[in-house]
């Protein structure tokens, strides 16, 4: 925002006039008219006066609007603002064309009109004001809303605001003041390239200190012109604080990754998203701001194994510290196929962790279980230790859930095994998810495991035999179940491109991201032998192999950010989306939920660069943040 301030308020309108003509000039010079839309109220009297002289402006190419209309008024009272501006301005001039609102017709179809008529062509300049409740048009606090999905709608008027028409002689008692007017919404006074704001008077000081230095919030309309990359404030001395407090330093403006949009956050977690197109400048210039990852499944990161016997409370700390720094801020720790003991002992480490630290707690949204119920063929068992697998059995889960303190939440298992039906169905009746992996299973079964109630598929495109016949085959057969979420892993070497593609195709909002992760997830390359025994080799590029495997994998080494870079690399989404399925897609899948108004949530602050790579500035968590 350009604030401007002058000894008088003739000076003042006179250099906002100017300010305008010149705009309008310049929007002529690549167009064959330009679309004005004008403020009417005492406040604009100096600005009109001046405008109304300009020798310059070729008034015929000009199309004219104006904001706000009352309802309900005569009309012949010269309280109605297309009076006022017929008085001021649109009677004085040759104009192109001029559009009035018709405050006495049925108001929802005044409102439909009127916005076709300010749809059919971008409008290049708002000429407006500011009230003494520091409104925009008649946005006054209760009905403000900074993402409208309204273009022009029908509002009750604020007590101050209808006060204000007394102070400025517009009616002789409030009583008079109409109750009810049509109003631009504040959607639509933002929808456009330049904007003037004439504020004179001390009356309207304290809007303005708002507007200025107060918190972005509808309590202060006004105080979102800040957002705007063109907005020039114009001001006289009466006006102008003397002294303005500072700009609250926990509250920024960014853009929101999801919709392209400017967004407003604190460093608290709270943020709201506009409904203001970024310029090219502010895309430029303005950090990207996402919510908070969410990855459904890992293993291990950093050095540090979740299926390690010997995992700690400390290693489990590290292991959050270590994924907030990649904006994951909800993680499911996965444990594997093991020997009973071993699974009961991490699963209580990690119950010891969440009660110890309140921080660790937020950010394990819950524990998945991969296994020990899967298939035991060669393929589909993948890295799973074949002396551990077993058929369902309820009470053996009963324990496992008993040891975490209930965190089991999502449990990935073969529905071709014996009982799995059932089981599947005590697990949802009890608050733990079902997907379906490491599985050989017919359509049959698949069939009867989504009637009782599973409801993804686990790494969709992995732990499959290693021949399938063409068809049918689990991988057709589990994207032809629209019921079915699926998972994948973005990393180029888990599942090729033109996989992802199909699935994406396919499934929808349905697919989302998860890294998989292992514990050489944010290790150097090299050769590292795991707790198995196992040699594995990570190469520079990130590919995770087994030594002596003739390069199969070995699990997972890349960040669930680094598979949203992929995807957008690739071309397979945009930014938008892509982050969308590391975080909101999720969410929604576990019922968490994203991007209330007002609420605090979890937040990513981040820059995205021309070679498709994010850099994490800020992560912001349970309202504290934690920077890169």
């Amino acid at each position: 925002m350009e604030i401007n301030v002058f000894d008088s308020r003739k000076e003042m309108g006179e250099t906002a006039a100017k300010a305008v003509e010149e705009r309008i000039l310049k929007v002529l010079e690549e167009k064959e008219s330009v679309r004005i839309v004008f403020a009417a109220a005492p406040s604009q009297n100096e600005f009109l006066a001046a405008l109304r002289n300009s020798s310059k402006i070729p008034w015929e190419k000009v199309t004219a609007f104006h904001m706000d209309e009352y309802v309900g008024l005569s009309k012949d009272s010269p309280a109605l603002f297309s009076n006022f501006l017929k008085e001021k301005l649109f009677d004085k001039l040759p104009f192109g064309k001029i559009n009035l609102i018709d405050g006495n017709k049925n108001p929802e179809e005044e409102c439909d009109r009127y916005a076709s008529l300010l749809h059919q062509a971008p409008i290049d300049l708002v000429c407006m004001g500011i009230g003494e409740n520091g409104h925009i048009a008649f946005n006054d606090p209760p009905v403000a809303d900074f993402n409208d999905s309204k273009t022009v709608k029908m509002v009750a008027l604020d007590p101050v605001c209808r006060q204000q028409q007394v102070n400025d002689g517009c009616f002789s008692a409030l009583e008079e003041v109409p109750s009810h007017a049509l109003t631009l919404t504040i959607t639509a006074l933002l929808d456009t390239a330049y904007i003037c704001c004439v504020v004179p008077g001390k009356n309207k000081r304290h809007a303005v200190t708002d507007t200025i230095s107060g918190p972005i919030d509808t309590q202060c309309p006004a105080s979102i012109l800040r957002v705007h990359a063109n907005c020039h404030l114009f001001l006289d001395i009466q006006s102008y604080p003397e002294i303005l407090e500072p700009i609250d330093k926990d509250e920024s403006i960014g853009i929101d990754c999801l919709t392209g949009k400017l967004s407003v956050y604190k460093s608290s977690g709270i943020f709201f998203t506009t409904s203001i197109k970024p310029s090219k400048k502010q895309l430029n210039d303005h950090f990207f701001i996402g919510p908070g990852l969410v990855d459904l499944q890992v293993n291990g990161v950093n050095g540090i194994d979740f299926n390690d016997p010997n995992l700690s409370v400390s290693d489990i700390e590290s292991a959050s510290d270590f994924l907030l720094s990649k904006g994951v801020t909800t993680f499911f720790p996965t444990l594997i196929t093991n020997e009973d003991q071993v699974i009961i002992s991490i699963l209580s480490t990690f119950k010891e962790a969440c009660e110890n630290n309140l921080l660790v707690a937020s950010c394990i949204g819950g524990i998945h279980l991969e296994g020990p119920f899967i298939s035991s063929e060669e393929g589909a068992k993948g890295a799973h230790n074949p002396k551990f697998i077993q058929k369902p059995n309820w009470d053996l889960l009963s324990k496992f859930q008993d040891a975490s303190g209930g965190r089991i939440k999502l449990i990935t298992m073969a529905p071709e095994l014996d009982n799995a039906f059932s089981f599947i169905k005590k697990c949802c009746d009890n608050g733990i998810k079902v997907a379906f992996g490491h599985s050989n299973a017919a359509m049959e079964d698949l069939e009867k495991g989504v009637e009782a109630g599973a409801s993804l598929s686990t790494h969709l495109g992995n732990a499959v035999p290693l021949m399938l016949p063409r068809h049918p085959n689990i991988l057709w057969d589990q994207l032809s179940l629209g019921y079915l979420h699926a998972s994948l892993i973005a990393d180029g070497f888990h599942v090729p491109d033109s996989f992802l593609k199909v699935v994406l195709k396919v499934k929808g909002e349905k697919a989302f991201l998860v890294s998989d992760a292992t514990k050489f997830c944010g290790m150097p390359p090299g050769e590292y032998n795991t707790h198995i025994g196992d040699e594995v080799i990570l190469s520079p590029n990130g590919k995770l192999s087994l030594k002596n495997g003739n390069g199969l994998l070995a699990g997972a080494s890349k960040t669930l950010l680094e598979g949203i870079e992929y995807l957008i690399e690739k071309k397979l989404e945009d930014l938008s989306m892509a982050w969308k399925m590391a975080s909101v897609l999720p969410a929604a899948f576990l019922g968490i939920g994203f991007q209330k108004p007002d609420d605090k949530v979890d937040l990513v602050v981040f820059r995205f660069f021309d070679n498709k790579k994010i850099k994490i500035f800020h992560v912001i968590k349970d309202g504290m943040v934690f920077n890169n």
